[in-house]
């Protein structure tokens, strides 16, 4: 019981801050629908998607690595400051290797908007080894107020680059590195990195063995961008920009469902890799891990249940071409969340190969199934090969974790979720609004059916702590 307090714990900190960014990038969506072209849209997801692809590149996922490693040695000043001085100082040779490549490719390649490109990855990698450093001391306020500033910096700069300064795409890449810049200003005052700052701990040692870990999991991430961005270059390449903002519309939806569980994830890898050695591992991992994958399940539900309301209310008519695909995407993402409930394992036995190798594949699939369709169904080529990139990585990782953890999902909840599943495959699309309002109501009866242990839990506490009180 104790391990999974610290889960929920843990897991109430980080979805503060979260539910507070998601609730105000929600509420943007009809302002930038409205003030943006497709076009333009389409090129600023762009911008961002291709610096998702050169993050890992620059950086050699060293974040990971440090929450990794630090996990090992919690208590350990002495340890932490290694690990720290050590990956931070060979972050900042990357980076110097970086801005001079870049700066030789620009000078026969002219790129526009290259800035950005710059700019804007230097600064991630720093964040996001902050974040994790954050992360493995154990300071998971700090982390959340960290991302809650980079949502809503974002945001609030978006807002006044396109109202006040009528900057276009210009201000909008602009007020994304302002953004950033304040939440690493923020990270390096709250965080006391200084403290755990020297030269004289610097290890090349450190730096290889953190590397072996972290290295393996470049091209995971790469797999990663492909199954994320090899559908927006290939629609933006056969059907224009114009699609690709309908379709970063349609992936907002599904993005905001599978953020809430990226908070969890953060919490569940760090129980899993704390308690991957306890005699009770096999039954604690799987009764989690099951009623946890009911939890998103039934928020997946209800989002495609409550979508045939909520879109034509707050996305401009002219993304309309986004609503079809939503549903798609937002099963794609529950596979993912399955294949994320699984993937801790592999960190847990820092089995950061297997993760490529299953990731590849995967990038694999999505690349071939989207170019096979993408001229015959366009954008649903997109939202399927996504779909069955996940589903296929999910049924590998399975069946692989499965060999060494007894980790099966039950039968009860699979036949369950199948049943909803396939009932709002019809309603969604039925375009019935009294069909549609039926399945809002029986979604919300399996919401609470297959999650009544886990709110009676949850009644208990609050019930506990008013009479405390």
């Amino acid at each position: 019981m104790g391990r999974r307090k610290e889960l929920a714990k843990n897991t109430a900190i980080l979805t503060i801050g979260r539910v507070c960014t998601q609730c105000i990038n929600f509420l943007l969506l009809p302002f930038y629908t409205a003030m943006l072209s497709t076009g333009a849209y389409g090129t600023f997801d762009l911008m961002l998607t291709y610096s998702m692809l050169l993050l890992p590149l620059v950086g050699w996922q060293l974040h990971q690595g440090l929450f990794r490693f630090m996990l090992d040695d919690r208590q350990n000043t002495a340890r932490h400051t290694v690990l720290f001085s050590t990956l931070l100082f060979f972050s900042v040779i990357q980076c110097g290797a970086y801005l001079a490549v870049f700066a030789l490719i620009q000078a026969v390649v002219h790129v526009e908007h290259a800035y950005f490109l710059l700019v804007y990855v230097i600064l991630q990698v720093f964040n996001a080894m902050l974040m994790q450093f954050v992360r493995g001391l154990g300071k998971s306020v700090v982390y959340t107020i960290a991302s809650f500033i980079a949502a809503t910096a974002t945001a609030l700069f978006n807002v006044l680059a396109l109202t006040c300064f009528h900057g276009g795409l210009t201000g909008l890449l602009v007020s994304t590195l302002l953004a950033q810049s304040l939440t690493l200003l923020y990270l390096l005052a709250a965080s006391g990195c200084r403290n755990y700052l020297s030269l004289r701990c610097i290890q090349p040692a450190i730096f290889k063995q953190v590397g072996a870990y972290s290295i393996p999991l470049v091209p995971n991430n790469l797999a990663w961008w492909v199954v994320n961005a090899s559908d927006r270059t290939i629609v933006s390449y056969f059907l224009g920009a114009a699609a690709n903002g309908v379709y970063s519309i349609a992936n907002k939806f599904s993005n905001v469902f599978v953020n809430f569980y990226n908070i969890l994830n953060l919490s569940w890898a760090e129980t899993v890799s704390l308690h991957y050695t306890d005699a009770d591992r096999d039954e604690f991992l799987t009764e989690t891990m099951n009623a946890m994958f009911q939890l998103f399940a039934a928020g997946c539900f209800g989002m495609a249940a409550c979508m045939p309301f909520f879109f034509p209310v707050f996305i401009d008519a002219k993304y309309h071409d986004a609503y079809p695909q939503i549903l798609i995407l937002l099963y794609a993402m529950l596979f993912r969340v399955l294949v994320g409930l699984y993937s801790c394992v592999y960190v847990a036995q820092k089995n950061a190969k297997k993760i490529a190798e299953t990731s590849i594949s995967a990038a694999v699939i999505n690349i071939v199934v989207d170019l096979l369709l993408i001229r015959k169904i366009h954008i649903f080529a997109a939202s399927i090969s996504t779909l069955a990139a996940f589903l296929i990585l999910f049924l590998v990782r399975y069946r692989d974790v499965n060999r060494t953890v007894h980790m099966k999902l039950k039968r009860s909840v699979v036949v369950g979720c199948l049943l909803m599943g396939g009932c709002l495959l019809y309603t969604y699309y039925c375009g019935n609004r009294r069909i549609q309002a039926g399945a809002l109501v029986l979604t919300i009866g399996y919401a609470i059916g297959a999650n009544w242990e886990m709110l009676r839990m949850g009644a208990r506490f609050v019930r506990s702590k008013l009479h405390t009180k």
